[in-house]
């Protein structure tokens, strides 16, 4: 996906890599994701989370008289669950944001067979037919060169509003943080300027919540991250 700016910048968007490269007068650089960005922020209760994953997956399967060997082996499938249970999470938001791709761009698909999937893309459906509102964009990949990040923005409807979609078990902290990098780089790439966030979670579930963010806040909050980032990334 390659986007050219009017200002003679060219971002491009490596899907297979999730990188973003910015091109201008001759110059190349690699720009960090957003969600790269935020990942400098520590989040406890993902550690927390992994434990109990473990935990619960040792409680599940232990019986007594097992062999070292089995409980050797039953430790070492503990470790790895947590990843796993984390890749099956991100492949039905990867495919629930395909599908609402698709619907946006008019592109007719039949509902996901992933049965958590398509609960989530069902709650999809019953808050677009409630909004039932234009927009001005959606999937862009947009940029904010003087700060040094990229993006994908999922949505911006016509009055303005910035929507994101999460398909996690909560609306986390940080995901408005991330609504203010979205906002930046749309007011500096699109000339856009947002007037509200919306954060949409589309539960696994079918549970539906919505939670209406003030940008201004976030905005300010990570262009200091920014520099938090460059500051434990210096460019080599």
């Amino acid at each position: 996906m390659i986007v050219r700016h009017r200002k003679g910048y060219t971002l491009t968007f490596d899907p297979q890599t999730h990188r973003y490269t910015l091109e201008n007068n001759g110059e190349t650089r690699v720009l960090p994701s957003v969600t790269r960005v935020l990942s400098v922020l520590a989040k406890p209760r993902v550690n927390t989370w992994a434990m109990d994953t473990m935990a619960q997956h040792i409680l599940d399967n232990y019986y007594p008289g097992m062999s070292t060997e089995e409980m050797i082996l039953l430790l070492q499938e503990a470790r790895t669950k947590p990843e796993g249970e984390s890749q099956k999470a991100a492949d039905t938001g990867s495919e629930v944001h395909d599908w609402i791709e698709g619907f946006l761009q008019g592109v007719p698909k039949g509902l996901p067979v992933n049965p958590r999937a398509r609960k989530a893309v069902e709650s999809f459906l019953d808050w677009w037919h409630r909004e039932k509102r234009d927009f001005l964009l959606s999937e862009e990949i947009v940029a904010h060169p003087p700060l040094g990040y990229a993006g994908k923005v999922d949505l911006v409807l016509q009055d303005g509003t910035l929507v994101d979609f999460k398909t996690s078990k909560a609306l986390y902290p940080e995901y408005r943080l991330q609504l203010g990098a979205y906002a930046l780089a749309l007011e500096w790439w699109e000339n856009i300027t947002p007037t509200r966030g919306l954060l949409v979670r589309l539960g696994k579930d079918g549970f539906l919540e919505v939670q209406e963010v003030d940008l201004e806040r976030p905005k300010q909050a990570f262009s200091h991250l920014m520099e938090v980032y460059r500051y434990l990334n210096p460019p080599s």
